[in-house]
């Protein structure tokens, strides 16, 4: 049994590779040989991880993967258990899926990351792309749990239709952030584009960075939350994000709606000093 196994690009990727089978807890029981084996797409021609990747250690639910990654999609999806470490830039739908354990990226990754999650967390140190935590393919919910921690920016339709669970995102957002929320909590530290929480039912979107808050949304008070406080200092000691104590314990407006729905959502909106 190894520490962690290694996944080291062989050479640069001019295609996109479809990889789930790459997955921690699925690597829990293999020999070197056995994951080496297993099997990845290349467009509709099937490859082995072995044919992509140099394969080092056995048995071991850590993996590290190393290379530009940004043409690699689904790493990570489906998993349950264990630790993924991508030591740069990973492609779309990373932890799309997951139900528990940690993915750590320390790039950017691109579209749908943690789409349709469950359980477990995600921590992008760059930007991510469209859709993240969002709803996979036909679905009617977006992620159910687990937490997905971006230092950087994302694009559009950040958190739709999540469920519960928690998406911070310590730069900007694009348009539709938290677009059709039921439940759980979008912290957006930067600006957020067109259209918050629209058609939002429940859940909450926190704004420190400047956002227009749509006319179907009513004023309703200025005050500290307390969730706010608890949710950004869980961040901050658990991951390591700064977060300037301004914003940690700050006032807020809040506001209720969307007055479409059952108008139970709300937008909070830090006050800035």
């Amino acid at each position: 049994m190894s520490e962690y196994v290694t996944l080291t690009l062989r050479g640069p990727l001019a295609e996109r590779i479809e990889a789930g089978a790459i997955v921690p807890n699925a690597f829990a029981t293999l020999a070197e040989a056995d994951i080496a084996r297993l099997p990845l797409w290349l467009g509709r021609k099937q490859v082995m991880i072995g044919d992509v990747f140099a394969v080092g250690g056995e048995r071991s639910a850590s993996v590290r993967i190393h290379g530009d990654v940004r043409h690699v999609t689904g790493i990570g999806a489906g998993m349950t258990s264990g630790t993924l470490k991508v030591e740069g830039d990973a492609g779309a739908r990373i932890g799309a899926g997951m139900a528990g354990g940690t993915i750590d990226v320390l790039g950017s990754v691109e579209d749908d990351a943690g789409a349709g999650m469950t359980g477990g967390s995600i921590h992008v140190r760059a930007n991510a792309g469209n859709r993240i935590g969002s709803a996979t393919a036909g679905a009617s919910r977006g992620m159910t749990g687990g937490e997905i921690i971006v230092d950087g920016s994302v694009g559009t339709d950040a958190g739709a239709r999540m469920r519960r669970g928690l998406l911070f995102i310590g730069g900007a957002a694009g348009d539709r952030v938290a677009r059709s929320i039921i439940a759980g909590s979008v912290i957006v530290i930067g600006r957020v584009g067109a259209e918050p929480a629209f058609a939002s039912k429940r859940g909450c979107l926190v704004v420190c960075g400047g956002v227009a808050v749509p006319p179907t949304y009513r004023f309703a008070c200025e005050y500290e939350p307390p969730h706010v406080r608890l949710m950004l200092t869980h961040i901050s000691r658990r991951y390591g994000v700064a977060v300037t104590p301004r914003v940690v314990g700050g006032r807020y407006r809040r506001y209720c709606g969307d007055a479409g729905t059952v108008a139970k959502g709300e937008i909070l909106e830090w006050i800035r000093e």
